[in-house]
């Protein structure tokens, strides 16, 4: 897509922000734009609340809006949200996502199911793969932005983001499928029920795609093969109702994929694999009662990860299978109570233990190699307590708290949070913070250097919420500094404590509602980075970075929606992504990306109160671009689909 093409969208949308009144959406229109200001979230502070009645940024994206992405993935809907980058995202399916929050590298966005950490022990920076959580079994997602690590402890540096899945719905039997570009088809089908005090959902999800070459085939041979990609999901999850004040969930989900996988930046493979398994099983007690809560949570999950290669069709590896295995537990509890009408505590406790072990063997023409990796295992446990201070006006707000953390490997560290937030006057507040974060060596990390110590950073940002009938607008100014960053030294090839990162930016998130059924929303991120790390090209000096990499300086999204009538909606969406760098391989300069533009839409047809039919189309003008260096990146995707709710 052209510039010219940004720079009209741009100006219609503001030639319509220009001449929009104060009319709403229709009460059944399911905008496309993200919520900002008024929901109920937990992820805050843990608690319930107003989003209006705390001082963090926090955005939700609503079942509305997730049903508007019908067709998508979790990380293409997560990508579209101010301070977010995702490469990975619009990449061939079974391809695990990075996740890049304000400039933060992956692993250092903390990802919760339902409340509780599920990071990958066996993963190089213990990230959580996206492809495990479908889309379909999602009832809102809710992002916090900036050093959280207070509240929820490890990888919280760029901020949280919390999926939380469906539970019981009002019909006893949701169904839906859809199909579309690259052999695309999935189907779902889950049973919502009651007996007794208890409610129940249990789910069934299948993806699957023939996909498209992974690698780029920057010769233009025609020789590069499809890869594709399947997925089974299951799920369960009960609430008893023990009485008016306490309630008790369980939960359990199972995900397991294969994925066809090329062998690397611009070289094919024809049958290389990746299978990823894993099971998330849980109980939540809660009491609640006026302004007391009380909250015991437990998850346990386990991971089976296993890459096999035993192409012919290589100069050099012949057979290739790597196999991790890996699980965590998790317990957090606490207790939440108010001191008067305008204090209100939380004192609580977590407990995290991951282990993991991994077996590796290969043949090749340099002979065999065979490597077993003997269980290893970590843990830690924390206290933390946060005060919520209002004044008697209800204007100042006062968010204060620190933790004090464990960790079996390399000792005790602190954080801290301080978030004051002021009403100047009814829809318009000032908000603002200061918080720290830290980042445990994973335990692949440690197991090369037992001498680690855990990252950390310091987040600043200073913001203004607005909302009226008719608007809702937030701009924030956020800078951050990670020192004693982790990464891997090319010199004696070991994990070694040496970054340091400086990043600040904007964001700029606007939804208005217009006449008839219309809105419009806009979202830009301004990203600007530094890094002093090892040099990439010489990897025996340390060198300066004024970019990061895979991370564009500008990020903007534009959102049209429009409800028809009653029953015809649809949305219509454009992406900017600027030019960005990414590693152009061992000892060599790094590659500039260019800048790619999407143009997206959303149609739906509400065929009766428990019947929608939906078209999604994705890249609609086939722009050419690579999210990262050697990789294709998918053309133009239609999806047609149904939902029975």
């Amino acid at each position: 897509m052209s510039k010219k093409l940004i720079t009209l969208s741009v100006g219609l949308i503001a030639t319509t922000l220009l001449f929009g009144q104060k009319d709403s959406l229709p009460k059944n229109s399911s905008q496309n734009t993200t919520s900002t200001l008024d929901d109920v979230i937990v992820t805050a502070n843990k608690i319930e609340q107003k989003q209006n009645t705390t001082g963090k940024l926090v955005t939700v994206i609503t079942a509305a809006q997730l049903n508007a992405h019908a067709g998508q993935s979790v990380a293409q809907v997560l990508s579209e949200q101010a301070g977010l980058n995702l490469p990975g995202a619009l990449s061939n399916a079974g391809t695990v996502p990075s996740i890049y929050m304000r400039g933060a590298s992956s692993g250092r966005t903390l990802i919760l199911v339902d409340g509780a950490p599920v990071g990958d022990p066996s993963m190089i920076s213990n990230e959580f793969d996206l492809n495990l959580v479908p889309l379909a079994q999602i009832e809102r997602i809710e992002i916090l932005k900036g050093s959280q690590s207070t509240l929820y402890g490890s990888d919280a540096i760029g901020g949280v983001i919390n999926i939380i899945t469906k539970k019981k719905a009002g019909s006893f039997l949701t169904a839906g499928a859809s199909a579309g570009s690259y052999g695309t088809k999935t189907n779902q089908l889950s049973l919502n029920g009651s007996l007794a005090k208890i409610n129940y959902t249990l789910g069934f999800e299948n993806q699957k795609a023939d996909g498209f070459s992974s690698a780029n085939d920057k010769n233009n041979t025609g020789n590069f093969d499809k890869d594709g990609y399947k997925n089974n999901s299951w799920y369960t999850k009960l609430n008893y109702a023990i009485n008016d004040n306490w309630s008790l969930q369980a939960n359990t989900r199972k995900t397991a994929y294969k994925a066809s996988i090329d062998y690397g930046a611009f070289k094919d493979d024809k049958d290389e694999y990746f299978n990823n398994a894993t099971t998330m099983s849980g109980l939540q007690l809660k009491y609640k009662k006026d302004k007391t809560v009380f909250q015991f949570q437990y998850q346990y999950t386990t991971q089976d990860r296993s890459y096999l290669n035993d192409s012919t069709d290589k100069k050099y590896i012949t057979y290739e299978n790597n196999q991790y295995a890996g699980k965590t537990h998790f317990a957090d509890a606490f207790l939440s109570k108010s001191i008067g009408q305008n204090i209100q505590w939380i004192l609580g406790s977590d407990f995290r233990y991951g282990s993991y072990n991994q077996t590796y063997a290969s043949i090749s023409v340099y002979g065999p190699y065979n490597e077993n990796f003997k269980d290893t295992f970590q843990f830690q446990n924390a206290l933390y307590g946060s005060l919520l201070i209002n004044d008697a006006s209800k204007k100042w707000l006062l968010e204060l708290g620190t933790r004090y953390n464990h960790h079996s490997r390399y000792g005790d560290n602190q954080t801290f949070t301080i978030s004051p937030s002021y009403v100047i006057q009814p829809g318009l507040r000032i908000l603002s913070s200061v918080s720290s974060g830290f980042k445990a060596p994973s335990l692949y990390q440690i197991s090369y250097n037992t001498a680690l110590k855990a990252e950390t950073s310091v987040n600043a940002e200073l913001g203004v919420d607005y909302k009226s009938n008719p608007v809702d607008a937030r701009i924030v100014y956020f800078n951050r500094t990670i020192n004693n960053g982790i990464d891997y030294n090319y010199i004696d090839y070991n994990f070694f404590n040496f970054i340091k990162q400086k990043v600040n930016g904007i964001e700029i998130e606007l939804n208005h509602r217009l006449p008839h059924g219309q809105s419009v929303g806009v979202n830009y991120t301004l990203l600007n980075g530094q890094e002093t790390n090892q040099n990439r090209i010489t990897t025996t000096d340390t060198i300066t970075y004024n970019y990061l990499l895979k991370r564009p300086k500008h990020n903007l999204q534009m959102m049209y929606n429009i409800a028809f009538n009653p029953k015809w909606q649809a949305s219509l969406s454009g992406r900017f992504i600027s030019s960005r760098y990414d590693v152009g391989g061992y000892a060599t300069p790094d590659v500039k990306l260019d800048y790619y533009t999407l143009f997206n839409a959303h149609i739906q047809y509400q065929a009766s109160k428990s019947l929608s039919f939906y078209v999604d189309l994705q890249n609609i003008l086939q722009d050419r671009f690579q999210e990262i260096n050697g990789y294709n990146a998918m053309g133009r995707n239609i999806q047609f689909g149904f939902r029975l709710h």
